[in-house]
């Protein structure tokens, strides 16, 4: 019996012809920047210790909730930590320098710094710790004012008028 072939389209002979002079495959993509970045600053990190955003983020713990509030991390420049601090509260950073320098050293080793600088300025804000109170206080104001009756909306309005005056004398 002879073996009969089956005409082969058109579309069969090109997707052959492809087959035999494919070229090499494409390029897979980059590798994600950030895993390069953590391959040189994570050495970096151990050597020199942490930068002011870790300290940022345990501000409230390393100076107390209150001092957070008025103070946050600026730069870390040669063994010094330059703090900006509104208002006086300059002068109880400076009184509390050394449990702040110790409680440094706890979250950054050896290299932590050594000193510290007080600028004055105004502070960014950092953490929960020294924010939790306004988050408190602004929830609350956020659920007052349904009441239906009237003395009742504006003796709520007046409290969170009273609160945020509060709020903006102690500069937050």
């Amino acid at each position: 019996m002879a073996s009969s072939q089956r005409p082969t389209s058109l579309e069969t002979l090109a997707a052959r012809y492809l087959n035999k002079r494919r070229g090499k495959p494409a390029f897979r993509g980059a590798p994600p920047a950030g895993r390069a970045a953590a391959k040189i600053l994570k050495p970096l990190a151990a050597k020199f210790g942490p930068g002011t955003d870790r300290m940022a983020e345990h501000w409230g713990e390393i100076v107390g909730d209150r001092l957070a509030g008025w103070s946050s991390p600026d730069a870390i420049r040669g063994g010094t930590l330059y703090i900006i601090v509104k208002g006086p509260a300059g002068a109880l950073i400076e009184a509390d320098a050394p449990r702040i320098l110790e409680r440094l050293k706890t979250i950054s080793g050896a290299s932590a710094p050594a000193r510290l600088r007080v600028k004055q300025g105004n502070p960014r804000p950092v953490g929960e710790g020294s924010h939790a109170l306004v988050n408190r206080e602004v929830k609350k104001d956020m659920s007052e004012g349904v009441e239906i009756d009237p003395d009742a909306r504006l003796s709520s309005a007046l409290k969170r008028f009273e609160r945020a005056n509060e709020r903006r004398k102690r500069g937050e």
